[in-house]
């Protein structure tokens, strides 16, 4: 399958171990905990289950590294942007420290696996910061650290930074962590697939899920997978069947890009209050010290040219790092709660065996680690004092109200590209464009080649019907409903969709 995207993580993390053998057909096969999703949270909690006693399966519709780990900033952080005031103001300071205490579990997790298995995953301590650049943003940065003391986080407040662009004032977070994700993400694989306990199938796209009496069953495009308990850890959650997750997630697109500087790499991981978002850190290793820049965050599917949010970032790094080489540009999808919580833990109430873990909001390498704590302690009967607060099944309207309507409005308007026809004649879609175009009455999706090539599609995402239209920065078809993604031939990059889009037959004669 190709990628539209190509991250830094991929140019530099090596070769990827073998997986078990994928066979034409995996149905009948049966485990006593099948894992669908091969990135860090599907991978970490079996590398914690491991040696529990479980026969483990692990399915990854595409290629491992090639979810969202593969595109990720990777940063292993307990300060999630101004995270904590909220918590304490809309929750309690109890559930607050229980949110705290999860990823700073997390983070401890990810350190201790790094050591115990000495892991070259070029990983750093860092002080993680988030910065204010106006004067109405300080007031905030200094609310945030008046909440970092009461929750005893290890903290201070400057008005110092090394940045280039105009930092007026920064709370810190010390000993956080940076790394690449896929050289940690591909030890973690070896590991789980030397395990007399694990098996990892590649390229097994998992389509629905059926709880019954006597286990679960899941089906795949490989047939029927047995199992006494099932974790969804596939980003977005696939099965609309139960817990209503497609009303209670939104899907987030930022970018990033990978350059070479001229100037001296500064330490610490920064990212600013309010939009426009720009997040910045230095990647050091043995060969290269490289910045990782990234912001452009906008809904995904909602805008009309995505090349806008890389040139954003491309403009940022002209004015603020003189004559920077651009290495690798790519971007990510992340699924976002309405509350600002993931939701880790049973799926539903009504299935004591099946489990999920999404929404981590952009913060995903301290999220994931402490969601597979979280699973692990669940699916094993340990109690613990944090995972409370992340019970996927909580209700929270005033928490939620704000940005579900701001959801609804979207999701409307992916509704409306299906009836807002179009009035573009196949012919005059141009070399390397995409678009919708009306053809015998009908809206149909077109992309044309550099060879002169059409290739139609029903611009319907074959998810809930929502309209898709076209991503010109990387030549896909993209839903602003829920976040699926299409090639230009209408197959699948990215769920929650499990199918692919209708094609469409045109007569140009």
């Amino acid at each position: 399958m190709e990628y539209p995207r190509d991250s830094y993580w991929h140019k530099t993390a090596g070769s990827k171990p073998k997986t078990s053998e994928n066979k034409d057909s995996l149905d009948g096969k049966k485990f006593d905990l099948l894992i669908i999703g091969g990135g860090l949270t599907g991978l970490t909690t079996a590398y914690l289950l491991r040696n529990s006693g479980f026969k483990i399966g692990i399915i990854e519709a595409t290629s491992i590294g090639y979810g969202v780990t593969g595109y990720t900033t990777a940063k292993i952080t307990v300060q999630h942007s101004l995270i904590y005031d909220y918590l304490i103001n809309n929750f309690g300071l109890d559930e607050a420290q229980q949110y705290l205490k999860a990823n700073q579990e997390g983070l401890n997790l990810v350190k201790t696996i790094i050591q115990e298995n000495n892991i070259d995953c070029d990983f750093k301590e860092q002080t993680a910061y988030v910065y204010a650049v106006d004067e109405s943003e300080v007031k905030e940065i200094k609310t945030e650290f008046e909440a970092y003391k009461k929750l005893g986080i290890d903290s201070y407040y400057t008005e110092n930074t090394p940045l280039p662009n105009n930092a007026l004032a920064a709370v810190g977070v010390k000993n956080q962590g940076q790394f690449n994700p896929l050289k940690y993400l591909y030890k973690l694989l070896d590991i789980i697939t030397k395990s007399d306990s694990c098996e990892v199938y590649e390229n097994v796209r998992a389509l629905n899920i059926e709880p019954h009496s006597e286990g679960i069953t899941v089906a795949t495009e490989k047939g029927k997978i047995y199992a006494d308990k099932v974790v969804v850890a596939s980003h977005y959650p696939f099965d609309d069947s139960f817990g209503l997750y497609f009303l209670r997630l939104y899907q987030d697109k930022s970018y990033i890009i990978a350059a070479k500087t001229h100037e001296e790499p500064f330490e610490g991981m920064y990212i600013n209050v309010n939009d426009p978002i720009y997040s910045m850190r230095y990647q050091f290793s043995d060969k290269e010290n490289v910045l990782l820049l990234s912001g452009g965050n906008h809904r995904a599917g909602e805008k009309d040219n995505e090349e806008e949010s890389y040139k954003e970032l491309e403009d940022f790094l002209v004015k603020n790092f003189k004559n920077a080489e651009i290495v690798s540009k790519w971007s990510t999808q992340d699924c976002m709660t309405y509350d600002k919580i993931p939701y880790i833990g049973h799926y539903s109430n009504s299935f004591e065996n099946l489990y999920v873990a999404t929404g981590f909001k952009k913060w995903g390498m301290s999220h994931s680690a402490a969601a597979a704590l979280i699973l692990r302690n669940k699916i094993l009967k340990i109690d613990d004092d944090y995972s409370e607060i992340f019970n996927p099944s909580r209700f929270t309207p005033l928490q939620s109200s704000k940005e579900f309507l701001s959801s609804v409005k979207s999701i409307a308007a992916g509704f409306m590209k299906r009836v807002a026809i179009v009035p573009d004649e196949i012919l005059e879609v141009k070399e390397g464009e995409g678009k919708i175009v009306n053809y015998n009455g009908k809206k149909v999706g077109v992309y044309k080649d550099d060879k002169g090539d059409y290739f139609c599609i029903n611009p319907v995402c074959s998810h809930l019907k929502c309209g898709v239209s076209f991503n010109e920065a990387e030549k896909t078809w993209d839903c602003q409903c829920h976040g699926s993604r299409y090639d230009i031939k209408g197959n699948i990059l990215e769920g929650p969709t499990v199918k692919p889009l209708d094609k469409v037959t045109i007569n140009l004669k």
